[in-house]
């Protein structure tokens, strides 16, 4: 069994640059592995490991005079979730592609899990905006929640007129677990939303789930930027199921990496003249047969039935699959 650390501050790092060299250190001596972002305003990670290793790793992060009292969202899987360790500095820990107009020290009001839940159950007048990617909002969201007209959360400043038709309304924004609300909420109080009024779900999908996810409002499944792809919120009978086979259009039931009704991230790299693409796919048990995921070549889907020796080189092979 392995656990996964999912977690983020806001805090102030003077010197980044030398903080991740101390810190790749740490995770290679635990044989952690995932995806750690840092950058002089705080820390964003998802890492997984061993279960003695991620309590070693969260002692030294609880020891930590930055990096302490972070509220970790820990969790359980049969899986290690990540195939490596990247730890970068990064001009943001969230891509925003607005950084010159987010003010850390102005941003919206928490609110927690419980009186979410609570507004939810009781009809409190409100909006919801969901602050995740438009394949992130496909396969799962919150019951009534409003789909900003974006592809990336990254496109928000752009869209920030589209949002003017909330503004004397209490919002309440949310994502997986919590990072992309909080410059969001900065950019709406900038973008002369009353500070009052935006709210921000404090620790996301991941933390409400851990408590309300069978009785909860959060439909279909949360995804995870990992091998895990989603994870269940809901694990009972009453689970409401979104999304369907891009394919043939029958309603998916489970989301994987094997062969039961895929959502699978898929890269093309087929020669260093060719840009890196991402896509995400929904496709069900049949059709996910046939496009079943290969990670010996580049993570890209690919046909079993197709020889690979009928082609002179990966390139030229993959070539003949996305062309």
């Amino acid at each position: 069994m392995y656990q996964t650390l999912l977690y983020y501050k806001i805090v102030k790092i003077k010197y980044p640059e030398s903080e991740m060299k101390k810190h790749l250190e740490v995770c290679k001596a635990l044989q952690l592995k995932g995806r750690i972002l840092m950058s002089k305003d705080g820390i964003n990670g998802n890492v997984g490991g061993l279960p003695a290793s991620i309590a070693l790793y969260r002692a030294y992060m609880d020891a930590h005079e930055t990096f302490k009292d972070i509220d970790f969202k820990q969790h359980d899987t049969d899986i290690m979730p990540f195939p490596k360790l990247s730890i970068k500095v990064r001009d943001e820990i969230i891509t925003t592609e607005a950084a010159q107009d987010i003010d850390w020290n102005n941003r919206g009001r928490y609110v927690d899990r419980d009186t979410f839940h609570e507004w939810l159950k009781s009809g409190e007048e409100m909006v919801i905006i969901d602050m995740r990617n438009d394949y992130e909002w496909a396969i799962g969201h919150f019951k009534d929640a409003v789909k900003p007209p974006v592809k990336y959360f990254r496109e928000i400043k752009d869209t920030m007129d589209y949002y003017e038709q909330f503004k004397d309304k209490k919002i309440v924004m949310y994502c997986t677990g919590g990072i992309r609300c909080e410059p969001a909420t900065a950019l709406f109080v900038k973008y002369g939303f009353d500070k009052k009024n935006v709210y921000h779900l404090e620790g996301g999908i991941v933390k409400y789930a851990e408590k309300y996810g069978n009785e909860g409002f959060f439909e279909g499944k949360c995804f995870t930027f990992d091998d895990r792809i989603a994870i269940a919120v809901n694990t009972s009978d009453t689970a409401v199921v979104l999304g369907n086979c891009e394919i043939c259009g029958v309603n998916t039931t489970s989301c994987s990496s094997a062969a039961t009704h895929v959502w699978k991230r898929w890269r093309i790299r087929a020669s260093k003249n060719v840009r890196t693409s991402y896509r995400v796919r929904k496709t069900c048990d049949l059709h996910a047969q046939i496009r079943r995921s290969c990670t010996e070549i580049n993570n890209c889907y690919y046909r079993r039935d197709t020889p690979l020796l009928l082609f002179s080189s990966y390139d030229t092979y993959l070539r003949s699959i996305f062309t």
